[in-house]
């Protein structure tokens, strides 16, 4: 066994910490879109988003009618979807959301034994159609936008609240374009910690940024920019959110283009500074990228998978990994290669690695 393997398998194997995510809930109902059906029984998908979209544009004066078969019903959001990760791996996150209103929805029936469930109400529904190199997605969001802090005050009481966060390593909340709310929960969030013992880290996915006006996305980086001072602040995006956060500063980047990841890591570096946060991940399909105020740059490249069976999730999968490769003393690079083993197991597996198939993903990697 190599020295960079050796220390990725001491890390996995003795992972420790405690991971306190919220604040949403989706059931997620995963269906397929028929594009010939031969017979009862059998059928061809519709496998390639873009093949869907150039159909409804030429369908689109006259409508058009599909069939949809259903693929499965699941948990999803980002408290679920990221907080599968470190429940598989053994660290018992605390998982605050929309699970159900008088008991926990069966689709959360897997995180019963794995994670400490903390229900607020009813879940939030997404539709989710997916394709071979992506996902439609539409969520009906009523119980996660009508979700306040007060609502989450009122559950708790003061002091159940102070016990909540008490001793949490790090604090995960997401997503900001579906809770109107957010920028309240996040200073209630901060005000639980007192200046002796915060968290290490607190981390965040926005989600899709174009959901919200450019006004409320710069007063929720100002924000998180404040806290900064009082707690290190991580922003995880995808390429697209990453592209709408280098425009939204007017900053060029060439963050979509999958051959160039060593100059995507310079521009966060710029990015990081102007929005004056301690870090910024991004990923990718091809690699993830990381800029840290403390640590530099860093890149590593995403195998591309081929035997691809679920796609939904994906971009959490890769956070849940980052967070746990985030509690220790693990270079950047090698957290964005724990968070991109977990993704590539993720979407050809369609669940998250335990222990030792995360070490067997990371021996298959090039790039570790």
């Amino acid at each position: 066994m190599g020295t960079d393997m050796k220390k990725y398998v001491d890390y996995i194997n003795n992972l420790s910490g405690n991971i306190l995510l919220g604040c949403d809930g989706f059931i997620d109902e995963v269906f397929e879109i028929v594009d010939v059906r031969e017979s009862l029984t059998e059928y061809t998908a519709i496998d390639v988003l873009k093949n869907l979209g150039e159909l409804i544009v030429k369908r689109a004066d006259g409508g058009i009618g599909l069939e949809i078969v259903e693929k499965r019903r699941c948990s999803g959001g980002f408290t679920p979807n990221v907080g599968r990760v470190p429940a598989i791996l053994g660290l018992n996150p605390t998982m605050l959301g929309l699970y159900g209103e008088n008991e926990i929805d069966s689709a959360f029936e897997e995180f019963k034994d794995n994670s400490t469930v903390i229900s607020l109400g009813d879940s939030a529904l997404t539709l989710v159609f997916e394709f071979t190199d992506g996902k439609l997605m539409m969520s009906a969001i009523k119980t996660v936008a009508n979700l306040t802090w007060n609502d989450i005050v009122a559950h708790f009481g003061e002091e159940g609240l102070k016990e909540l966060f008490a001793g949490q390593d790090i604090v995960g909340l997401g997503y900001w374009s579906f809770t109107p709310d957010f920028e309240n929960i996040l200073k209630g969030y901060i005000a639980q910690f007192d200046a002796e013992n915060p968290p290490k880290r607190m981390f965040f996915d926005l989600a899709d940024v174009k959901k919200k006006t450019e006004e409320s996305l710069r007063e929720t980086l100002k924000l998180l920019k404040k806290y900064n001072e009082q707690i290190p602040m991580s922003l995880s995006l995808n390429e697209h959110e990453g592209a709408d956060l280098f425009a939204l500063y007017g900053m060029k980047s060439c963050i979509e283009e999958k051959d160039k990841p060593a100059q995507v890591a310079a521009d966060l570096a710029q990015l990081r500074e102007v929005v004056g946060i301690d870090e910024i991940v991004v990923h990718t399909p091809h690699f993830g990228a990381v800029a840290s105020a403390t640590e530099g740059e860093a890149y590593a490249l995403q195998e591309h998978q081929t035997n691809v069976i679920r796609t939904a999730g994906a971009g959490d999968s890769f956070n849940g990994g980052y967070v746990s490769a985030s509690l220790g003393d693990l270079s950047l690079k090698e957290r964005l290669v724990i968070a991109n083993a977990t993704t590539a197991f993720f979407v050809t597996h369609a669940t998250t690695p335990n222990k030792e198939e995360m070490i067997a993903q990371i021996e298959k990697a090039s790039d570790k």
